[in-house]
Order: C-alpha cells, then sequence, then structure tokens
C-alpha cells in the first residue's frame, strides 16, 4: 500500500502520543457541544445565549481549545487552520439556526442542510487531523524520535524522482557514532540510549529545515540534503561534525561525555535507486573511520575525498 507524502516527522512518539489525546478531546467537546443544540433545534426550545454570540466559534470549549492551542506541531499543519475556517462557519449557520428558534420562524430544508454540511466538514477535518498524526507514529524511531527506515525508503524515492524531473542535485549522508560500542560497554545500553536521545535531538536543531534524517540502525543515521552537492553536503556535515563533538551529554549515572561522528557522503542520482547512494554513502562513511575517525569523507568511484 503506497504511503501517503508527509515530510519527515518532527515530533517524539510521546509528543504525538500526547497530540493524538488532544484531539481526540477535542472530538468529545464538539459532540458536547453538538448535542443540546441539536436538541434544541428539534424541541423548539429557547436557544442559549452562546448560539447567538457573533463570536460564538471563539467562545465554546473547542473554540476556545483551537484558539489557544500553543502546540506547534498542531498548528502548523494545514487541517488546523481548515479546522478553524470551518469551526467559525458552522458556528455562523448555527447562529442564524438559533435566531429562526428564538423567534418562532420555521427552519427551512436549505439552512438546516447548510448548518449540517458545515458540521461534516469540521468532524472530516477533524478525523483527517487525528489520522494524520497516528500515522506519523508508524513513521517515528520510538527510541530517538528520528524517523525510521519506513519512511527513508519513500522520502528517498520520493526526492530521487524529483532530481530526475528537476536535474537539481541531492547528497545522501550516512552518520555513525565513533566507538559507540565503548560507550555502551562503560555506561550501560540505558547510557547508550540517552547518548542516541541527545545526537537525535541536536542533529534536529542543527540541519537545515528542509533536511531530513533518519535513524538507519543501531548507532546510524542517513541525512538527506536536497538542493545540496556534496561538496556543499560536506561543509554541511562537517559544520554539524565539529558542533557535535563540542557537546556535553549528560547521561543517567551523572556523567558528561563527549562524542564525535564519522560521516560519508554520496551523491543521490536520478537513474539508481536510493539503496546505491546509501551504500556509496556507507562506503565513504568506513574510510572517514579507517582514516582516524571524526571526519567526513565524500564517495567516488576511486577514493573518497578526505577531510
Amino acid at each position: 500500500m503506497p504511503v501517503k507524502e508527509h515530510p519527515a516527522p518532527q515530533i517524539s512518539a510521546d509528543e504525538a502520543e500526547i497530540i493524538v489525546g488532544k484531539l481526540r478531546r477535542a472530538q468529545i467537546m464538539h459532540r458536547v457541544w453538538l448535542k443540546p443544540f441539536q436538541a434544541m433545534l428539534v424541541c423548539r426550545s429557547r436557544p442559549a445565549p452562546i448560539y447567538l454570540k457573533k463570536n460564538s466559534h471563539l467562545k465554546t470549549p473547542f473554540g476556545r481549545w483551537h484558539s489557544n492551542e500553543t502546540n506547534k506541531f498542531i498548528v502548523g499543519r494545514p487541517l488546523f487552520a481548515e479546522i478553524g475556517k470551518h469551526n467559525q462557519k458552522m458556528n455562523r449557520n448555527a447562529r442564524k439556526l438559533a435566531k429562526a428558534c428564538g423567534r418562532g420562524n420555521p427552519i427551512t430544508l436549505a439552512q438546516y442542510s447548510v448548518f449540517v454540511e458545515s458540521v461534516d466538514r469540521l468532524k472530516l477535518s477533524l478525523r483527517k487531523l487525528v489520522k494524520e498524526v497516528e500515522e506519523f507514529r508508524l513513521y517515528i524511531d520510538p527510541l530517538t524520535g528520528a524517523a525510521n527506515r519506513f519512511i527513508m525508503t519513500q522520502r528517498l524515492e520520493h526526492e530521487r524522482q524529483r532530481v530526475k524531473r528537476t536535474g537539481q542535485p541531492c547528497s545522501i549522508g550516512m552518520m555513525d557514532l565513533d566507538k559507540f560500542k565503548g560507550i555502551n560497554d562503560l555506561h550501560g545500553h540505558r547510557g547508550g540510549d540517552q547518548v542516541l536521545r541527545e545526537v537525535a535531538a541536536y542533529l534536529l536543531v542543527r540541519l537545515r529545515r528542509y533536511d531530513q534524517f533518519f535513524r538507519y540502525g543501531g548507532e546510524e543515521f542517513v541525512i538527506m540534503l536536497p538542493n545540496t552537492t556534496p561538496s556543499q553536503a560536506k561543509m554541511v556535515l562537517d559544520r554539524i561534525r565539529r558542533g557535535l563533538r563540542r557537546q556535553k551529554i549528560n547521561i543517567h549515572d551523572g556523567t558528561g561525555i563527549s562524542v564525535s561522528a564519522s560521516f560519508g557522503v554520496a551523491p543521490l542520482e536520478p537513474n539508481h535507486l536510493a539503496k546505491f547512494a546509501i551504500n556509496n554513502a556507507d562506503k565513504a562513511m568506513y574510510e572517514a573511520k579507517k582514516a582516524g575517525r571524526n571526519r567526513t569523507h565524500i564517495w567516488t568511484d576511486q577514493v573518497p575525498d578526505k577531510a
């Protein structure tokens, strides 16, 4: 089954769980508002004041949640803005019906149909947003919060097609933490896991906004750098490499440690599957290891360019 096009995740699995919980509660708030409103229409009872307010879309519990939400991931989704528009339109239609009901005027089928359509659009957008966030959880490595290999394959193939279509370059970086086994041996797997989480968090804020990174396995990460030649990618990764080396990572036993990483870079070729670029970047990364670690090499058909 084809995977929907999503950018690489930039939230952790835990945060995705929290966001889904928020959206589920928003769905409940909407249902709690809708049920008594429909009862008012059926029973022709006196409308509650909230139904008659011009800015009622901001006054309901659902509206207050939407207008006050601060989670950047939720607020940044196009569907979130769409939900706000549907909520405003639904409340505007509800106000017209409430006025007619309060005055004892008849409600036409056309008026009611417009209201029902706005309700359905809001419900649909909410369900889509919940599903979108739930799908993100499928793409997230639960330990590091990086995108996982499942979505990596889709992302790289999508980028390869873009390269083929536009002629713009893309480079693939392979990153491997140096002497990571020693960290596990000395500080246990708990300490190693903490290092992986901190390194992933560092990558997230240091990479350019259009770059993407994926946990490839163990202590290896694949980095996709669109619109970037291998020599340009080397400059980006060298900056990250030097900064990572200066970081102090505090682990569970109170120890502060520093880590380094070796990088390999290869171009994403339009006429070859993405796995070839990964393999070439991997070869270049191992050349960097053999040359002394904590450096970046560019893959060539011959010998990788040295740092």
